[in-house]
């Protein structure tokens, strides 16, 4: 790829970076706007300058987001706040005004074109009825439309109806099912190099295609599923794994579609080059010998190499290869003269690469690296070894706590993060009482912890549990 071309692929993603996380804090303001005008309406009369300086201050926020929209949408979906697609961050000013919202059956509230702060006063003094007030929703309207509350519309709480769901997944694969199949796919180029035979790319970029749309479906199930130990398939798996982060981090970069697919190959080839190395020495249980490492340090050249003779191989492919352990510490290899910067899928596939390889259970490792572990160690080594910025995209998109992460929480009860929320110290967490999966039919059992309870947060993470360590299997959760 050309330097220019480099550089603009870089600078987008960058760009859409920033931008999103602009849009995420624009509206929270919004959203704790909100919470003051409703607070200094419960205090002050409608005249008082306190209400009249909030109001104006939220229509102010208001606008600006409807320059390049019909309206302004929030949602509060399961104890989680969304704007469009995108979940808000929460502290404890918007989970109390979410608590008050969702007690009087609010799930969702939108702002419309010629909105008025005198409208935002009548709704504030609205929404501090009590909750029974708003059972009777006709007698809401009736007073909405006597108010001339007429550019801000209120939703009831959004129930999901589960039977719809599993009818919309009918004929959809299971998320272990397509990763598996992915995997078999890894053996199969493994064993094309070994035979001399050239990679069937057909066959890599179907089971990427497959790998994006699950992704794009539902992301959580998918990179749950590289938490998962498979001791005897992890040099493939492995490949697998990195692939599926880097695809999901590049869907949460809101990459266009081609460049998530682009990266999703090039995340599969990435060790290509270490089936020129000794299974006993990438198998070794002790500490490398100088010239087995060296072996070891060639397969980013050896992978490049492979991938260069390949018809229909991207080159962002081979460079991901030859590039994905070019950090930028002294330990990086291959070292070359006239060191350049990676290329962003470079960088994304290398941290991806790095966060699989800590939480790992190798057969010669004795106690495996917890999910949230590799996520703190991915932070310390931020703008250091690896790129500042994607490092933070990818703890937003993972969670302190990434799914199949199995947590002990402060009220005694032991849980698997399934969702991620806005908050990344408060997922959606599925509560284990039976221990054997069966929890996961219950709706009930899975919560949120950004749920408040006379004002506080009801639950809180207390520590992490190796699952294995307990005999919990958490494939049967994340299928």
């Amino acid at each position: 790829m050309p330097d220019e071309q480099q550089v603009d692929s870089r600078g987008e993603a960058r760009q859409t970076f920033f931008a999103k996380q602009q849009l995420i804090q624009s509206t929270r303001a919004v959203f704790r706007q909100l919470a003051g005008v409703l607070r200094n309406a419960s205090l002050y009369p409608a005249a008082h300058p306190f209400l009249l300086s909030s109001a104006e201050k939220l229509l102010t926020q208001v606008n600006d987001l409807l320059v390049m929209r019909k309206d302004v949408a929030f949602y509060m979906v399961g104890g989680e706040l969304f704007f469009e697609t995108n979940a808000v961050p929460i502290d404890q000013s918007l989970a109390t005004l979410m608590e008050q919202f969702t007690s009087r059956d609010v799930g969702g509230v939108i702002f419309k074109p010629g909105l008025t702060s005198e409208e935002i006063i009548r709704f504030a003094y609205l929404m501090n009825n009590d909750a029974k007030f708003f059972a009777d929703r006709t007698k809401v309207e009736e007073v909405m439309a006597r108010e001339e509350i007429t550019h801000i519309v209120i939703h009831r709480v959004l129930l999901v109806d589960k039977k719809t769901g599993s009818t919309i997944k009918e004929g959809t694969k299971k998320t272990t099912e397509v990763f598996m199949e992915a995997i078999d796919t890894v053996k199969d180029m493994a064993e094309s190099v070994h035979k001399d035979k050239v990679i069937n790319m057909r066959l890599v970029n179907s089971t990427v295609q497959k790998l994006v749309d699950n992704i794009l479906q539902n992301r959580d199930a998918l990179t749950g599923i590289t938490n998962l130990k498979m001791y005897d398939e992890y040099t493939f798996a492995h490949s697998v794994n990195v692939s599926v982060l880097a695809i999901s981090l590049g869907t949460y970069l809101s990459f266009e579609k081609p460049q998530v697919a682009a990266i999703g190959v090039a995340g599969l080839m990435h060790d290509i080059g270490k089936v020129n190395v000794p299974l006993e020495i990438i198998n070794k249980p002790d500490k490398l010998t100088d010239r087995e490492w060296a072996m070891v340090k060639r397969h980013p050249i050896e992978g490049a190499l492979l991938l260069a003779d390949i018809p229909a191989m991207t080159k962002l492919a081979m460079v991901a290869s030859f590039e994905h352990h070019q950090h930028g510490d002294v330990r990086g290899y291959p070292r070359i003269d006239n060191m350049v910067q990676q290329h962003p899928f470079s960088q994304i596939i290398a941290i991806a690469d790095a966060y699989d390889a800590i939480i790992a259970a190798r057969v010669y490792y004795k106690v495996p690296t917890p999910p949230d572990q590799g996520v703190r160690i991915l932070l310390q080594k931020r703008g250091t070894v690896f790129n500042a910025v994607l490092v933070k995209a990818f703890v937003n998109m993972m969670g302190i706590f990434p799914v199949g992460t199995v947590v002990k929480l402060d009220s005694g009860e032991v849980g698997i993060v399934m969702h991620q929320t806005g908050d990344l110290m408060r997922p959606r967490v599925l509560l284990l009482t039976k221990f054997d999966g069966s929890e996961k039919e219950n709706p009930g059992a899975e919560i949120s912890l950004l749920e408040i309870e006379n004002g506080r947060p009801k639950r809180s993470i207390m520590g992490t549990i190796e699952p294995t360590g307990v005999g919990i299997d958490i494939k049967k959760y994340l299928e």
